[in-house]
């Protein structure tokens, strides 16, 4: 509805080069008289309906959409027929990859049922109300979780994308069941080397009263920049799911704390469907213990000096997780005279290159893209 706008992604595209270009997307025309089109171009940042940089451009395409005659009337409905069986994970029934759409009832991303369950590129990406990486729908958690607003978008700490898909070995081809075992991954950006950085995983086997359950233990960033983090676990009773995924800078805090409040700290939740499998009936969540291997928190410790290990390292890093400020890099410096990134190093500081006048130097190489809603 053009004269009330309610922006919906539609794609976010790199441009494929400088200069003049043409860049195009196909989408399905819902139902409404006057529709329109939005572009959004801009130079770094992330999705972004109104992108506020000094160099981005947003326009829009009012076009009227007229209604399908040929369009088929409902059929007249049929008598209500009689109960089918319970689906069962025999490998016959499938409706393959599902991505999620936000839910505004859960106040986080769902797929129905499916194979597997993708948040997408955009819904999680980013991160609360971050320089340049404000995060759609923030915080994304079923339970008002909230996350730390300080840093900025790819250089700190923030959680992506998550994706569930059944692991190997259970049967292929049909839906996620209970039971059955799935794989979480998480997609994420980790500070510096990655050294500070932490992430949990968690499951709810009831995603409208969610009861956090830990996944494993609590894993380091493997290293700087973009990285992939995976747990899985067996699929416990319920029809409506949901996997959590916490990422933390500096606590290696012990027990189980599905929601830290950390400046630099991202806490993002996916809703998965399941279907039921009557040979699970009366099966508690205790049959698929996931146990901790070395947290007196958590259960039996089965490697002592990890513990010992983890409890020395505790307090320092509560004390990062609760800062305002990280530790300067060595060698980081801000851009003088600017240039869009392409800074060079000398004497310990990286300089923009002068006389161009766009920001500061960098790390990361500058890249514009265009964002489409309708």
């Amino acid at each position: 509805d053009a004269s009330s706008p309610d922006w919906q992604p539609l794609a976010s595209i790199n441009c494929p080069g400088g200069g003049a270009q043409t860049i195009t997307h196909a989408f399905d025309v819902p139902s409404g008289a006057n529709q329109s089109i939005r572009v959004n171009l801009r130079y770094n940042g992330s999705p972004s309906t109104c992108s506020n940089g000094n160099y981005d451009d947003h326009d829009d395409l009012i076009f009227t959409v007229k209604a399908d005659t040929n369009a088929t009337p409902p059929p007249t409905p049929a008598p209500t027929p009689p109960l089918t069986p319970v689906p069962t994970n025999d490998g016959s029934s499938s409706s393959g990859p599902q991505t999620a759409s936000y839910n505004t009832d859960l106040g986080a991303p769902k797929c129905s049922y499916g194979v597997s369950c993708d948040s997408g590129a955009a819904l999680l990406n980013g991160r609360g109300s971050i320089a340049n990486g404000n995060e759609f729908h923030a915080p994304n958690t079923l339970d008002a979780c909230i996350d730390g607003n300080s840093g900025t978008y790819h250089s700190d700490e923030s959680i992506d994308r998550i994706v569930v898909t059944k692991a190997s070995g259970t049967v292929s081809g049909s839906d996620m069941t209970e039971g059955d075992e799935v794989t979480v991954s998480a997609n994420v950006w980790c500070w510096n080397t990655g050294s500070s950085d932490y992430i949990d995983f968690y499951y709810a086997s009831d995603a409208t009263l969610p009861v956090w359950t830990q996944i494993g233990d609590r894993q380091p960033c493997p290293g700087g920049g973009a990285q992939t983090v995976t747990a899985s676990f067996t699929l416990p009773q319920g029809s409506l799911q949901a996997v959590r995924a916490n990422m933390m800078y500096g606590s290696v805090s012990t027990g189980l704390n599905s929601c830290t409040s950390g400046n630099y700290d991202d806490t993002d939740d996916l809703v998965i469907s399941v279907k039921p499998n009557p040979a699970m009936q009366g099966v508690s969540e205790a049959a698929f213990p996931i146990p901790s291997r070395h947290d007196d928190e958590q259960g039996e410790i089965i490697e002592a000096w990890k513990d010992i290990e983890a409890d020395e390292m505790k307090k320092d890093l509560n004390e990062m997780n609760a800062s305002t400020e990280k530790p300067k890099l060595k060698g980081q410096g801000k851009g003088k005279g600017g240039g869009k990134g392409k800074g060079k190093w000398k004497d310990g500081e990286k300089k923009g290159k002068a006389g161009k006048g766009k920001g500061k130097g960098s790390d990361d190489e500058s890249e514009s893209q265009f964002g489409l809603w309708q």
